[in-house]
């Protein structure tokens, strides 16, 4: 609260356990009020139904100084509450700072998730595989960010255009490429192909870091088999999904 009996609030969103950078939101500040109506919409990419059964989303209300901010207060809402597809209004009282639970090893461990949309068209011949975004990645820079890109290649690879890349975005741990690149091969050849696409952190001078990745195969596991398959029994058809990163794809 400032001097004059007055605040500047605005709110900071967090999805817990997980990557707390990666997953802040922050609303606007509204000046010199104690009533403050937002009526702002932020938005998380990429909830699985796995997140809705064990996050959390932490609100903090902070008022905005000159250097740096006043704790107001925090609450908190289960994932698992919300309804799909839904709006649910909640009425609830601010509490004092709530510790935040200490993250399990395997939780730790997450790299982030990657939006892919595969198409087949029959008449050219021609996959194409859009990489629309990635939400929660890890920061492999000292900033606690990332400069992401990806790299994406058809293997067997039997043309120097079956092995492409997106371009990089800058210090951001969500990036949205929104890009599609195509790739030349016979319908009949889908089936054996694999779709590798790998996350990097782009570094200057260096070795660019390996943030993670996955494979789309008919052999690949769960979403990532059945992403590919749904693609070669479904030509035409934009099929998107969300699939999680991993360090040893």
């Amino acid at each position: 609260m400032d001097s004059n009996g007055l605040s500047d609030p605005y709110v900071k969103l967090h999805l817990l356990p997980g990557n707390q950078k990666a997953t802040k939101l922050t609303s606007k500040t509204i000046e010199k009020t104690l009533n403050p109506e937002w009526n702002e919409t932020l938005m998380y990419h990429g909830i699985t139904e796995e997140d809705k059964q064990k996050k959390t989303l932490r609100i903090t209300v902070l008022d905005r100084d000159r250097i740096g901010s006043d704790f107001l207060g925090e609450t908190r809402i289960a994932l698992r509450k919300l309804p799909n597809n839904n709006t649910k209004k909640f009425n609830l009282y601010l509490e004092h700072a709530i510790p935040v639970p200490h993250v399990k090893e395997e939780e730790g461990k997450e790299r982030g998730k990657i939006l892919v949309g595969l198409q087949y068209n029959i008449q050219q011949g021609t996959l194409y595989a859009s990489i629309k975004r990635c939400a929660e990645l890890i920061g492999m820079d000292k900033s606690g960010f990332s400069d992401p890109y990806c790299k994406v290649s058809l293997t067997p690879i039997t043309s120097k255009s079956h092995r492409q890349r997106t371009t990089t975005k800058k210090r951001t741990l969500n990036p949205e490429f929104n890009e599609t690149l195509q790739f030349l091969v016979p319908f009949k050849d889908l089936p054996k192909k694999t779709l590798q696409i790998g996350v990097y952190d782009h570094d200057l001078g260096k070795h660019d870091d390996y943030i993670g990745g996955i494979l789309l195969s008919t052999s690949a596991k769960e979403e990532r088999g059945r992403h590919w398959i749904h693609c070669i029994e479904n030509p035409g058809q934009m099929i998107e999904m969300w699939h999680k990163l991993e360090l040893d794809s």
